[in-house]
């Protein structure tokens, strides 16, 4: 009998497995939120640029790069209800080569921006990292890497599957 349970058992177990799909890998991770192609996570602690970079690295992702102003809105709305008056490192920096500003990950110059009138400015002469500063209604700032603010990771979207592509 007991053999019987066991067999019937792992039979019900393959049964659902095939009904009900394992998608916690084309899915967006727990904590992240989807858009898009991507999904996105809004940290809570404060680190400079290059500790944001490296903490989003460990997970597989990075600093989240602004393609459009449809992901901006939403990294904005995001913003503002995850940490309301708080500002977000995202990806972008212009240490390589002054008032050419590019995306870390892949070193593409932005095609977008969302800066606030009057910026970047470097007006500290050593700002090279970019964040969306809360007191400028989270539009881009130009901000000194060194600072600590909360960041956003960024990474690949893998959908369920159910898409038509083409």
């Amino acid at each position: 009998m007991g053999i019987t349970f066991l067999h019937s058992f792992s039979v019900l177990n393959l049964v659902l497995l095939l009904t009900f799909p394992d998608k916690g890998s084309t899915e967006c991770p727990i904590g992240w939120n989807h858009f898009g192609s991507s999904c996105y996570f809004f940290s809570h602690e404060l680190f400079n640029w290059l500790d944001a970079e490296f903490s989003c690295r460990a997970h597989n992702a990075r600093l989240a790069e602004v393609q459009s102003k449809e992901q901006s809105t939403f990294l904005v709305n995001m913003c503002k209800t995850k940490g309301p008056g708080i500002s977000y490192w995202l990806g972008g920096r212009d240490d390589v080569v002054e008032e050419r500003w590019m995306w870390a990950q892949t070193d593409h110059v932005f095609n977008f921006t969302d800066w606030y009138p009057g910026l970047p400015d470097n007006i500290a002469r050593n700002e090279n990292c970019l964040h969306m500063y809360a007191p400028y209604k989270l539009k881009w700032n130009d901000v000194t890497c060194a600072g600590l603010y909360r960041f956003i990771c960024e990474k690949e979207y893998f959908g369920d599957g159910s898409e038509t592509i083409g």
